[in-house]
């Protein structure tokens, strides 16, 4: 079993675009209110109408929070990996560093 763990950030990054992309394509504008009719069904299509703009959007922010989240993680990651690497690199290159 191995515990490395290997990160292709071009493929992250080109998944990260299409979330973004498909939540802002999301439209939770609800549907004008039909009006003239007294009908109990119309007001209550109405409020659901309403409900649901209000969780799709609430939907929008929690995802893009969490796209934010998640590129904020892997630019830490590709440094890290580039810290660890250029740290690797100085130890086999020039040899163990005196200790003072």
């Amino acid at each position: 079993m191995s515990t490395e763990i290997k990160v292709i950030y071009a493929d992250v990054e080109s998944q990260l675009g299409e979330m973004k992309s498909a939540v802002e394509a999301l439209n939770p504008k609800a549907e004008l209110p039909i009006t003239g009719n007294v009908l109990d069904v119309v007001t209550k299509l109405t409020t659901l109408s309403t409900q649901l703009e209000t969780l799709l959007t609430k939907y929008q922010e929690v995802v893009q929070q969490n796209i934010q989240t998640t590129e904020n993680s892997v630019q830490f990651l590709r440094e890290s990996d580039e810290e660890i690497g250029s740290g690797i690199g100085r130890a086999v290159s020039g040899g163990p560093r005196p200790i003072r």
